[in-house]
């Protein structure tokens, strides 16, 4: 999932809440920093920081797994068990997010949106915000 249906910017909150929820964004930080990890290491990881149960965590982590954000593998031995990964970069995760982002403004303020990024970009050269506008018609059509 790249497109980003699971973003719900939130520009009152902080860093990835604003995105997802507190304990999403949690969760996600940890996953990050460890790269992979069972239920319980990230319970851990998370755990330095904030109470909170294991099986709170696996709920999380389910709900990350149903938008895309993390990849799970079965592991078979011993105990089943899932392994989970992020299925992009915290780079990619922002990238997308602001997209989504640029692009709802976009639609839904459409010249007031463009005007305020041309005049905070301080772009004088109309050809330069004319391409700048162009770009954007494509990213909005999803051709870039």
């Amino acid at each position: 999932m790249s497109g980003g249906e699971w973003i719900d910017f939130q520009p009152h909150k902080e860093d990835l809440a604003k995105v997802l929820g507190d304990l999403e964004a949690a969760v996600m930080r940890s996953v990050w920093e460890m790269g992979a990890g069972d239920v319980r290491s990230i319970h851990e990881h998370l755990a330095r920081d904030r109470g909170v149960a294991v099986t709170t965590v696996a709920t999380v982590l389910d709900r990350l797994h149903g938008k895309g954000l993390v990849d799970r593998t079965l592991m078979k031995g011993g105990v089943a068990r899932y392994e989970y990964r992020p299925s992009m970069s915290r780079e990619q995760f922002e990238g997308t997010v602001v997209r989504s982002v640029l692009m709802g403004l976009f639609e839904t303020f459409g010249e007031s949106a463009f005007s305020y990024l041309v005049q905070s970009a301080g772009i004088m050269d109309r050809e330069a915000a004319e391409e700048l506008r162009r770009n954007l018609e494509r990213l909005r059509e999803g051709k870039g």
